[in-house]
């Protein structure tokens, strides 16, 4: 059975959920995993002045999401609190 593009409109419409599915992100990512894996470029190429920026991008995300959305939002602190624990370890290896 072959659907309608009419069908196939009506059926996006119905969605209970506001958010995007993660097939239709392009490329497959979210800008947070864009932004984390430019954070840990940086951090591979020891431009730590690039990475604190992008961890406070990553952070601002983080809030974001758990204002938007509310409750328990692990993943994203887990994923932040990891970032800024690598940078400082970055921070202490460069210094000494």
């Amino acid at each position: 059975m072959k659907e309608t593009p009419a069908k196939v409109e009506q059926d996006a419409q119905a969605s209970p959920s506001p958010a995007m599915p993660p097939t239709e992100y392009p490329n497959g990512m979210r800008v947070a995993d864009r932004v984390l894996t430019a954070f840990n470029h940086a951090c591979a190429v020891t431009d730590l002045e690039a990475a604190e920026e992008l961890l406070a991008v990553l952070e601002k995300i983080a809030e974001r999401r758990i204002r938007r959305f509310g409750g328990d939002r692990r993943r994203e602190t887990f994923t932040v609190s990891h970032a800024r624990e690598h940078l400082e370890w970055q921070k202490a290896r460069r210094a000494g």
